[in-house]
């Protein structure tokens, strides 16, 4: 058989013409941007382009300003219809694809009819299920039947799903209304949403950035404010990154908490490290809604993965949490500035320290929680266990296109093929990672004043805020590091962003090493200023409801 000719980046230009053609014929005419109104390359924030350009109405404006809670109050008592909420998030979703190019697959005209039928059906039956009315967008991984899914693979484009993701069915199920699909990285495999069949993401506070990845594209609809929910995956960071890239909220699931059967992936067989699926909202509320009404569908007996655990409402409200004498407590803290291997940039310092300080003055205890296990050393495993295979899955990928790789790929294509044995080392190796976090995090019993540990850890989500198109720093360990020990994980914006008055460059620092070094000397306040600053609030295995109960809250003690 004649191997494919490798053919250059530029050999796509075209097909991502003919995609961005007819993904703009789905975008009925009048939702679609003026010419002579659409943002001119130097206009670099186009966050607010939803409310200035006219597309939608007043009430529209204020129907997508609304969070999740108020949304599905409304809608199931009745006071709005799903076709107006579903209008008005299909429009905003359109204009954010038009200036950051954040969208795949559109499902408008079907979004609507389904809006119409919940409309008559709850009209008939007074019915509505957890998640009535709310649009939802899906990464460009998760199957519906008779729709394209190639997830920006160039040898998958024309692939047609014959069923749906078991996620897909649970929220069809639950009344949610899925209205678009999301822009990803070629392979799914870095921090950034560009592939040869849709092209780059950018991200909507600066169109210099990137949206993140893999959930790029979700990060961007959603600050446009062009999706209630987002449904992201996180293999290295994929959900949390593009959360915090664009200050929403995002949760990392422990691995199999959430049903991924059935959904389009790379990497299919890996299981040293999984990937789990998250929800991405610009409110709290979102991700306890979309969490809830998941667990709540019994997913265990759809995907054989998934771990037979109710949704456990007292955890989420942190009802569980009582002293050695049965008595309710308060929840208490841990907080790293930095791993000690590379330091967070001036804005993220920053960001920890409004988190930290927050809660404390809220009246939680807080405690200092010193990194247990080199993440140097952790990096290097989980990069090892990444590229296991060789990077054999990929290359057989692309090489039925002649694609190139994308040359920010996280794995080579030229990476040592691990023998089973060796990859059985590995995984030892991850274990004793684990091993030494979980005891660390019991150690903290002797340092509280209940005498527990500590219930959540607040900590960077990254050195780097959105870093420069193509410029990846390429360090995700503060991320990474709890998919291999599979701690489940939530980004929480502070409603700030990058500050050339507030965020310095610290002209004192002092690297702990030379890629220390060589990641503090990318920050420059100007470049990055508007950028979104976050945290990052990680808890134990399998205790979603913990940590998103605990994020609420941080995030309370934040506008406090």
């Amino acid at each position: 058989m004649t191997a494919p000719t490798i053919k250059k980046p530029a050999d796509f230009a075209p097909a991502i013409q003919k995609k961005n053609a007819e993904q703009l014929e789905l975008i009925p005419l009048e939702w679609r941007i003026p010419a002579e109104q659409l943002p001119s390359d130097d206009q670099l924030r186009v966050v607010d382009i939803t409310s200035t350009c006219g597309i939608l109405s007043a009430d529209e404006l204020d129907i997508i300003s609304k969070d999740s809670s108020e949304l599905l109050e409304l809608l199931s008592t009745g006071k709005i219809s799903c076709v107006v909420v579903t209008t008005a998030f299909c429009k905003a979703a359109a204009v954010a694809h038009q200036v950051t190019n954040c969208l795949t697959e559109i499902f408008f005209a079907q979004a609507l009819q389904r809006a119409k039928e919940l409309d008559d059906e709850y009209a008939s039956t007074g019915l509505a299920g957890p998640l009535f009315g709310l649009p939802i967008s899906l990464k460009d991984q998760f199957e519906i039947k008779g729709t394209e899914c190639n997830m920006g693979i160039v040898s998958w484009v024309g692939h047609i799903s014959k069923e749906n993701s078991v996620l897909v069915d649970i929220l069809e199920q639950a009344g949610a209304i899925i209205h678009c699909r999301t822009n990803v990285p070629q392979s799914l495999m870095f921090a950034e949403s560009d592939n040869f069949v849709y092209g780059r993401t950018s991200n909507p506070f600066n169109r210099k950035l990137t949206p993140g990845g893999s959930s790029g594209g979700e990060g961007a609809v959603i600050a446009m404010r062009g999706s209630v929910i987002g449904v992201g995956t996180d293999l290295g960071g994929s959900v949390r990154i593009p959360a915090a890239y664009n200050g929403l909220y995002g949760l990392r699931p422990t691995l199999h908490r959430l049903p991924y059967a059935g959904a389009r992936n790379t990497l299919l067989g890996l299981e040293s490290v999984g990937s789990a699926l998250g929800p991405i909202s610009n409110s709290i509320s979102g991700i306890a809604a979309f969490t809830k009404a998941v667990v709540d569908s019994n997913p265990w007996l759809l995907d054989p993965k998934v771990p037979e655990i109710p949704w456990r409402q007292d955890m989420y409200e942190l009802k569980h949490l009582k002293t050695s004498s049965d008595e309710p407590r308060k929840p208490v803290f841990g907080f790293m500035r930095w791993d000690e291997y590379i330091m967070p940039w001036p804005p993220l310092q920053r960001a920890m320290e409004m988190a930290i300080s927050a809660v404390a003055k809220a009246g939680y205890e807080v405690i200092e929680f010193p990194c247990p296990f080199s993440n140097a050393i952790a990096e290097n495993i989980i990069n090892r266990i990444y590229s296991s295979d060789g990077s054999t899955d990929l290359k057989k990928t692309f090489e039925k296109s002649g694609e190139p790789w994308h040359p920010m790929i996280s794995t080579a294509e030229d990476t040592p093929h691990l023998t089973v044995y060796e990859s059985w080392q590995l995984n030892q190796e991850k274990y004793k990672v684990a091993d030494a976090w979980l005891k660390a995090w019991n150690e903290t019993a002797n340092r509280t004043s209940t005498g527990m540990a500590i219930d959540g850890l607040l900590l960077p989500p990254s050195p780097n805020v959105a870093h420069l198109h193509g410029e990846w720093p390429r360090h995700i360990i503060y991320t990474s590091l709890f998919n291999m020990i599979d701690y489940p994980g939530i980004i929480i914006p502070v409603h700030s962003s990058v500050d050339p008055v507030l965020d310095p460059i610290d002209k004192n620092f002092k690297p702990a090493n030379d890629r220390d070094a060589y990641i503090q000397a990318l920050y420059s306040p100007e470049t990055y200023a508007g950028a979104p600053i976050t945290v990052q609030l990680v808890c134990r295995r399998f205790r979603e409801e913990e940590c998103i109960g605990l994020a609420g809250v941080v995030v309370d003690a934040l506008k406090a």
